[in-house]
């Protein structure tokens, strides 16, 4: 008996001082934890939306942890799954938008102002911005072969460090070139310049929460 009050207890603490933040086993953090592994990205044409909202594109991995899940509003057995997100912004007391989430995927979509998850289509082609990144320090590395090897020495960027950092700083994903459904691992294209301004594009696969790049492509390469 005194333990199950004050089991109950503890609950009721958790959820009044951490507003379920500290219930890892809720549905509704089980997916921000999942989500907060991942890219968050914007297409193109929906980061015009987020500027007439007012809304910055830093706000969005916070705006994704603190904001509501809508399961009722969401589709949560497809592939990709597509939840339906409400909360406030630092300028608007309530935003919508719908977040498309690829199984055992690199990035996720954010697609702005959206009602329904039954009306979104996941963007296809052009380009998208990421605008929250995972916290592991590390997030790119490369394969181990004499041609990538002679690339990234051309390109000086021999550092798996050095490379995250340049992809975080003004990297995006090419959608046109991806395929997020790509089985057994998904494959992802993205663009980014070096410190000297050349444009790489680079290939990469995703597994065990780790991006693996296999191609570089840029201007001037000379690898055998």
């Amino acid at each position: 008996m005194y333990y199950g009050i004050g089991f109950g207890i503890g609950l009721i603490g958790v959820f009044f001082f951490f507003n379920n933040r500290g219930c890892s086993w809720l549905p509704g953090n089980r997916v921000k934890e999942m989500v907060a592994e991942r890219i968050i990205y914007v297409s193109d044409a929906n980061l015009q939306i987020l500027k007439n909202l007012n809304i910055s594109e830093g706000e969005i991995g916070t705006y994704i942890q603190e904001a509501e899940i809508h399961f009722s509003k969401s589709k949560k057995n497809t592939d990709p799954q597509i939840y339906h997100f409400e909360g406030a912004t630092k300028n608007k007391s309530l935003f919508v938008a719908q977040l498309v989430l690829y199984k055992d995927g690199l990035a996720c979509e954010l697609i702005p102002n959206q009602f329904s998850s039954e009306n979104i289509i996941p963007t296809k082609k052009g380009y998208g911005k990421p605008v929250s990144f995972p916290s592991k320090k590390n997030l790119f590395y490369s394969d181990s072969s004499a041609h990538t090897n002679c690339q990234r020495k051309a390109l000086g960027i021999m550092e798996d460090s050095t490379l995250s950092n340049l992809f975080y700083k003004n990297g995006m994903i090419d959608i046109t070139k991806s395929n997020f459904k790509n089985k057994p691992k998904s494959e992802y294209a993205m663009v980014f310049k070096n410190d000297l301004g050349t444009e790489i594009e680079m290939f990469a696969t995703y597994f065990k929460e780790k991006v693996r790049i296999f191609k570089f492509t840029f201007d001037g390469d000379k690898c055998p």
